[in-house]
């Protein structure tokens, strides 16, 4: 971690004064002293009482745009740290808050810079993740004490300036500063007392086929959500154009390891098959937007461009190729556990280890060509669900819709049309962290889907993630319908930035 020189920690100073957060006085004696490490600046400032772990936070947070979270005034359950291994947690600096709402939510120092070390933990609990900043000092010491609180069997730790008995409760600062004008009509949050005052705005429905415009009663009320159904027909997205063809069964390998690439190549045209070959993700889903689509894909799951779950969940999510085979093949993602994820998760038909026998290659590949797992979910019973719970939604009960749009997911979870209307009864119940995930789901199966990334933008500035609100926007800038729609994320990106 580089030193702050004098003019940087004058800087950061300057702001803070600005903020009401120090004191001229305190800033001249930091300054006075030998140039330190960020963190250590910050420490300084809370050891010297010229400034507080929560003003500190609150300015980390408008700075990295995620919400903050003071450890020092939070109280939290220590279920969730079982998700995440101690080594893991210590060696990447990163404590497990809650899993409210299937979501994981972490604490970090530095949300920008934990990427890749966000990706194992994705993949390793399958959950969504929430980043929260939380000072570097404070952070590593909160993350020993509740791994060493959970190894004595206590439930809940809590923070230095929290009482004893106190229930659990985390002290989250919002990323967005008070003094701007909240966009989307969204309500101002009153970070201190954590109350929302504001209008409640109609959700509005569109009709299904042979449907009224509205039914009976079709309005729910959100505080300050401005919520829409837009397109979500089933038409299939350009990037993956498959056909159905006679012949040869044709294979796909996709992988960036040239020796693999070769020797899957030759194995496999001895068999008789017709063999194609991508050497990244970005090639792989080139050659999938091709007639004639492949009958399986061998896929490796680290790819340049383009990561190989992301492909798989793709072909899955994709009406033309959904009966594609896919074998993902990974030397990083070990152990039964990895594979079950993959399958579930991602809709992978086999998974296979590196490095791997070809003879055992060869038998998977010829077992999942034989038996054709991969077929069309049953739409029937999908459509139906979907339908029940599109009208229950309209007609405003909200756990109804709920109830039938889950069922719709666990038959087809590649539906961008179900996850979004999920989200939809999700939102209408205050279930606000299962709908951003829902809306997410949504637009990874359609990036372009512009109602969900605005609705996915509102709820994200809902609950102080500015970031994530403002990346929602952009890409909801790039999918309007029309330059009014334009017009209007341009200003809320205006209002946010």
């Amino acid at each position: 971690m580089s030193e702050l020189e004098t003019d940087t920690r004058a800087e950061v100073g300057k702001l803070l004064v600005e903020r009401g957060a120090l004191s001229e006085e305190a800033l001249a004696r930091a300054l006075a002293q030998p140039p330190v490490p960020e963190s250590r600046f910050f420490e300084q400032l809370i050891d010297s009482g010229d400034a507080s772990e929560g003003a500190l936070v609150a300015f980390l947070a408008e700075r990295s745009g995620f919400p903050g979270v003071d450890l020092s005034q939070s109280a939290f359950l220590l279920a969730p740290l079982d998700l995440i291994p101690r080594p893991v947690a210590e060696g990447d600096q990163i404590l497990p808050l809650s899993a409210e709402g299937g979501r994981l939510h972490l604490a970090v120092s530095a949300p920008s810079a934990a990427n890749e070390s966000l990706d194992e933990v994705r993949f390793i609990t399958g959950m969504e993740i929430s980043l929260y900043v939380a000072l570097p000092g404070p952070l590593e010491r909160s993350i020993l004490a509740a791994f060493d609180a959970r190894e004595r069997g206590e439930p809940v730790w809590r923070g230095p300036a929290v009482a004893p008995d106190a229930p659990a409760r985390l002290s989250i600062l919002s990323s967005t500063p008070p003094v701007e004008p909240p966009p989307f009509d969204l309500p101002a949050h009153d970070v201190a007392n954590d109350t929302i005052e504001s209008t409640p705005i109609e959700l509005v429905v569109e009709p299904l086929a042979g449907k009224p415009a509205r039914a009976p009663g079709a309005t729910l009320s959100r505080p300050g959500i401005e919520i829409e159904i837009g397109d979500t027909s089933e038409t299939e997205p350009e990037e993956l154009i498959g056909s159905v063809r006679t012949g040869p069964k044709r294979i796909l390998v996709v992988d960036d390891e040239p020796d693999i690439i070769r020797l899957c190549t030759r194995a496999l045209q001895i068999k008789g098959y017709l063999v194609e070959s991508a050497g990244d993700g970005a090639q792989a889903e080139a050659r999938l937007a091709k007639a004639p689509a492949p009958d399986l894909v061998l896929l490796d799951a680290m790819l340049p461009h383009v990561h190989g779950f992301e492909i798989c969940q793709r072909i899955k999510a994709n009406k033309s190729l959904r009966a594609v085979q896919v074998i993902m093949m990974s030397a990083v993602y070990r152990g039964w556990r990895f594979a079950q994820d993959v399958k579930e998760s991602y809709g992978a038909d086999d998974f296979v280890e590196k490095p791997f026998h070809l003879a055992d290659l060869l038998r998977r590949v010829d077992e999942r060509l034989a038996e054709g797992k991969s077929q069309p979910p049953p739409q029937q019973a999908t459509e139906k669900l979907y339908r029940a719970g599109v009208e229950a939604l309209g007609a405003g009960d909200a756990a109804a819709s709920r109830t039938a749009l889950e069922a719709a997911a666990r038959i087809d979870p590649f539906s961008p049309r179900v996850q979004f209307a999920l989200a939809q009864a999700l939102v209408a119940q205050g279930d606000v962290y299962r709908a951003i995930s829902a809306y997410e789901r949504a637009v990874e199966l359609r990036p372009k889907l512009f109602a969900a990334l605005k609705n996915l933008a509102a709820l994200y500035l809902e609950k102080g993630f500015r970031k994530k609100a403002s990346e929602a926007l952009e890409r909801a800038f790039a999918s309007a319908p029309d330059p009014k729609a334009r017009a209007e994320i341009r200003a809320q990106l205006d209002r946010l930035v």
